[in-house]
């Protein structure tokens, strides 16, 4: 049982920039689900806090939280065999 996560997105209400402006904090929500679950419709909400991605790298946001929250996930829900 592996769980994974979809629907991610950035809340860019939570952007807090650092002071030398060449990064940023901000947090995402994300859907983790069960993978290979019949019911496809059951997933827990969950906001991903303290992600990081540098300003020049804004134009794949998108990608570096994807990568970000699947690692987060990943580290804190380990599969069970």
């Amino acid at each position: 049982m592996t769980i994974k996560s979809r629907n991610t997105y950035a809340l860019p209400s939570s952007f807090v920039y650092s002071e030398d402006l060449t990064e940023f904090k901000y947090q995402a929500n994300t859907e983790l689900y069960v993978e290979g679950n019949t019911y496809s419709d059951l997933f827990t909400p969950k906001t991903i806090f303290d992600l990081v991605c540098r300003v020049d790298n804004m134009v794949n946001l998108q990608k570096v939280t994807e990568s970000q929250v699947e690692a987060w996930v990943a580290e804190n829900y380990k599969p069970i065999l």
